[in-house]
């Protein structure tokens, strides 16, 4: 399956509407960029996404803790069939806290994006690190 040159570029924006806002702090853009029913997961243990209002606390919450100094979605694979689009990708976050100095995660990210009809709106979300303890090469940790 495969989505249109402009459906490919479609979702890329949404993609990156969603980067900008959240380096912007901008709530009321990234509320109408994911769905009512969104889902997913963050990195941390309690950063679960079962519906809008959870994923609106958690946005609030990461944006109160840190000031994100950039968003960037790479290496990106994006597939679907023009009325759903799924995306995986390398990502980066660059922060601080507090005024501490900057820090970078390195993490994965895929989306699940449906087509409205008139835009793209993000219906699940996941974001995650690579278990540090888990050495190259290996499928387990202490393998």
């Amino acid at each position: 399956m495969t989505l249109t040159k402009t459906q490919e570029s479609e979702v890329t924006a949404t993609i990156q509407a969603y980067a900008t806002a959240y380096q912007k702090k901008d709530i009321k853009t990234l509320s109408a960029i994911f769905s009512p029913d969104i889902s997913g997961f963050g990195s941390g243990p309690d950063e679960v996404i079962s519906n809008h209002k959870d994923f609106i606390r958690q946005m609030k919450r990461d944006l109160i803790q840190a000031t994100v100094l950039s968003v960037e979605f790479f290496d990106r694979k994006i597939a679907g069939d023009g009325r759903v689009a799924w995306t995986t990708s390398k990502s980066t976050i660059t922060f601080t806290v507090d005024g501490s100095r900057k820090q970078t995660l390195h993490g994965r990210s895929t989306m699940v994006l449906r087509n409205t009809g008139s835009r793209w709106i993000i219906e699940q979300l996941h974001f995650s690190l690579p278990y540090g303890e888990q050495s190259e090469g290996q499928s387990f940790p202490g393998a």
